[in-house]
């Protein structure tokens, strides 16, 4: 039998198969989606594993899988990032972030962790189908209002990298869901679209290089776990070549709601 409550995998050989076939396929679809659609594969990739793994082992097995595709968007994005400057601010936000999510994560309980994943992944993908949804308005009525107050300026523009950096490195830590905290300053600060890509992808890279370590370092997940992940690594790979001919071929906004309600009804699965 598998071995989950030490974060060991110790199993005989069809376990071990099965194991490293759906890893494989979670990464197929979270490269596909991450190149297809532009929805934070850190979402989708980690309810999906938590339907087999105990949301801790799965947040812990994602970090590596992400990093794997984040190596593919430095390729096709490498220096087209925030100035310097622009850049180490908002790094030196997120480092308080990264350092706290890591030392509150242990104290969650196991079960209380997979139901708040269900539930944060639930809303998202419920918020972005339907953009009346309460939560969603109110969220963004909020978000609009602190937008505004950061501005333009030298001064206010500093103020959203510190406070978005440090909400997106605790994010990230706890659920892979960095990405849409940052994005939220970046839709002010990168005005073109190749550099707001970018800045996420050398944003994603440097966290996950510290998630993959620090969730080994906790005993989130064992190295002998992370080896898991390895024949996975290929199928990240075709999954994002193929998603990017998806998002030039296929109906984009289709394909996304196609995404969303499967994020939806495996969060959903999650909280039963």
């Amino acid at each position: 039998m598998l071995r989950l409550n030490n974060m060991y995998f110790t199993e005989d050989i069809a376990m071990l198969t099965q194991s490293d076939l759906f890893l494989a396929a979670a990464g197929f679809l979270s490269g596909l989606i991450k190149t297809g659609v532009g929805v934070g594969s850190g979402l989708v990739l980690l309810p999906t594993l938590a339907l087999v793994f105990p949301a801790k082992v799965a947040l812990g097995l994602g970090a590596p899988m992400l990093l794997a595709s984040d190596i593919i968007g430095l390729h096709y994005y490498w220096k087209q990032w925030l100035p310097r400057r622009e850049l180490t601010r908002l790094f030196l936000a997120i480092i308080p972030g990264l350092f706290i999510g890591i030392v509150l994560l242990p104290m969650i309980p196991g079960r209380a962790f997979r139901i708040g994943v269900g539930i944060f992944g639930a809303l998202y993908a419920l918020g972005m189908l339907w953009p009346q949804f309460p939560v969603t308005a109110l969220l963004k009525k909020g978000v609009g209002k602190l937008n505004a107050h950061c501005g333009d300026s030298e001064e206010q523009n500093r103020k959203g990298a510190y406070f978005y950096g440090f909400l997106g490195g605790l994010s990230t830590v706890l659920a892979h869901a960095g990405g849409l905290v940052w994005s939220l300053y970046l839709l002010t600060a990168a005005r073109d679209r190749r550099v707001f890509v970018g800045t996420t992808v050398i944003l994603f890279f440097i966290t996950n290089i510290y998630k993959t370590i620090s969730y080994v370092w906790i005993d989130i997940i064992s190295l002998s776990a992370l080896a898991q992940v390895i024949p996975a690594i290929p199928m990240i790979f075709i999954g994002s070549y193929l998603g990017n001919i998806v998002n030039k071929r296929c109906n984009h906004l289709l394909f996304r709601k196609i995404v969303l309600c499967f994020i939806f009804f495996v969060s959903i699965t999650l909280c039963v």
